[in-house]
């Protein structure tokens, strides 16, 4: 266990100290952000003023919290992968090996790239929940109630198991940091647009939502999405014909659907919660493939 600890707090330390690699796992947390404080969370508050009929002093706040439930999403994401990026330059300098003639074992060397990676995650993760929180109540919103404040945090550990135990398997692909580094940028442009915090899901075409609904981290997303919302939204749809309040539920990616279906949060639990089985199995037959 001794081993572990100190890969583990290597790989931190390293990531920690290259000031690039954190600024660049932020990114999309950077853009989403800079986009709703420039122009879009203007545009999201008259949307609701003209669909509930006038202007409540919670609009704003239910516009933030829908934007900060979604960059706890995508940062469990970015952070995990960014995180990983020492898996790939050990393998490409050959440090990988050089920790193989040592009297280390190959599982202890990869439970310390996937232990930093959940730790880091993790931490900053809850870190911008706990911002979130103060975000909301400076919009005009208020903290979330114990019970609802241990649920979501509970979604979050979900998503950084999930994320996290993913991209170790798909990293392990990966030999080459220019490689590596274009797949971090790709995933980084595209995954505002899978959580649909770049825009409503409900926008984008019927196969697209299916596919990126099927994803864990949009159903991680919309977990949080009602913890943080439906409280603002049953205040402000109060007396609003049930159509309209569905239509924006289902427009903003609060409640997802595929192929015309509502997952409930039951099913978007459990989803998730296969998802880390899924690719614990899978990382587990990919070392031990590597090794063999």
């Amino acid at each position: 266990m001794r081993t572990i600890t100190q890969l583990t707090l290597r790989n931190m330390k390293i990531f920690l100290r290259n000031k690039s690699e954190v600024f660049f796992s932020f990114l999309s947390v950077f853009i989403i952000l800079g986009l709703y404080v420039l122009f879009l969370g203007d545009v999201q508050v008259r949307n609701i003023q003209s669909i509930v009929g006038q202007d409540f002093p919670e609009i704003e706040a239910l516009v933030y919290a829908w934007m900060m439930s979604g960059l706890v999403a995508v940062t469990t994401v970015t952070l995990s992968l960014g995180s990983l990026s020492r898996m790939v330059q050990d393998r490409e300098r050959n440090v990988f090996n050089d920790f193989m003639v040592a009297p280390i074992k190959r599982w202890q060397l990869i439970l310390g790239y996937l232990f930093s990676t959940l730790i880091i995650s993790m931490t900053i993760s809850i870190t911008l929940f706990i911002a979130s929180q103060f975000i909301i109540v400076a919009k005009g919103g208020e903290f979330m109630d114990l019970q609802t404040t241990l649920k979501a945090l509970g979604v979050v550990t979900m998503l950084v198991l999930s994320s996290g135990l993913l991209f170790l398997f798909a990293v392990s692909f990966i030999h080459n940091d220019t490689v590596f580094s274009l797949v971090s940028t790709i995933i980084g442009t595209l995954i505002g647009f899978v959580t649909g915090a770049y825009m409503p899901m409900g926008i984008m075409p019927r196969i697209v939502q299916d596919v990126c609904n099927l994803i864990p981290v949009s159903q991680g997303a919309s977990l949080l999405r009602h913890l943080y919302m439906d409280g603002l939204i049953n205040r402000l749809f109060e007396g609003a014909p049930a159509s309209v309040l569905s239509d924006y539920r289902l427009i903003q990616g609060i409640d997802l659907t595929v192929r015309n279906t509502v997952l409930t949060d039951p099913i978007m639990t459990t989803y998730l919660a296969g998802s880390i089985i899924v690719f614990l199995i899978l990382s587990i037959l990919r070392f031990n493939a590597m090794k063999n």
